[in-house]
């Protein structure tokens, strides 16, 4: 496989302490607290701005891109993706290439694939077994809890997620995916979250890292994705109106 394709592939991949740890099992409370926490304030419609830039090299072969998009959310629920600029190696794509990039993506969405199912996720937390570790370089209040899933996919992983007791927000997770990018060997995600609005608080940047080999060239790529100027409506209507509107820039 050349490593242009392997460069492709990576762009779909972007579209309290406790003193002894819990067995693995079921969610714990502070599991359950997190994601209703995170069901009742993603309630409704979001629009942000999406930025990727991503690099990958393998031996003398670069390759990057950046893009900004706008995305819609619906109840927690990646619904459609808007290209605002894609940009490879320095070459900006026609307006008819981005359009058939937005397609595919949009596809993808319509299909329930690409978009990773967290572990603090309502809907998804029979997919996961959790253990709670002991972490001494937590903040008071902070609980760091392990997940797995036996689901062989692109969209499940195993990691660590970081929850505040107090509020339920998770803080960060870091996980790898259970299936990596094909010619991978490695990879590791790392979500950041923070408030994106008064009442949202929400992923606010990832960062993707993976290394693999073509033949007898290793290589390597990262991915960075920054969510800003986000907006929360709920109703509906309203939400995706403002989102069509957007979509005219």
């Amino acid at each position: 496989m050349s490593p242009r394709l392997v460069f492709c592939l990576l762009t779909m991949c972007a579209f309290g302490v406790y003193a002894t740890a819990r067995a693995a099992s079921g969610p714990a409370p502070i599991v359950v607290h997190a994601a209703q926490v995170a069901a009742l304030e993603s309630f409704g419609v979001i629009v942000h701005e999406r930025h990727v830039t991503l690099t990958a090299a393998a031996g003398p072969a670069h390759f990057s891109q950046s893009n900004d998009a706008i995305m819609l959310m619906t109840d927690a629920t990646y619904s459609h993706i808007h290209y605002l600029r894609i940009e490879e190696n320095g070459h900006v794509l026609s307006a008819s290439e981005t359009a058939k990039r937005e397609a595919a993506n949009n596809r993808d969405l319509e299909e329930g694939k690409v978009v990773f199912k967290q572990p603090f996720d309502q809907r998804y937390l029979a997919d996961y077994q959790y253990t709670i570790v002991p972490c001494s370089a937590c903040a008071s209040g902070e609980v760091q809890v392990h997940f797995t899933s036996p689901i062989a996919d692109t969209q499940h992983g195993v990691g660590d997620m970081h929850i505040d007791s107090a509020t339920g927000h998770v803080l960060d997770l870091e996980y790898t995916p259970n299936v990596l990018p094909d010619r991978a060997n490695t990879g590791l995600v790392t979500e950041t979250f923070g408030q994106a609005l008064p009442g949202l608080w929400t992923i606010v940047r990832i960062d993707r890292t993976y290394s693999g080999r073509v033949l007898f060239v290793g290589g390597h790529g990262t991915v960075t994705e920054v969510l800003d100027h986000f907006h929360h409506f709920t109703d509906a209507g309203v939400g995706e109106a403002y989102y069509r509107t957007a979509m005219l820039q």
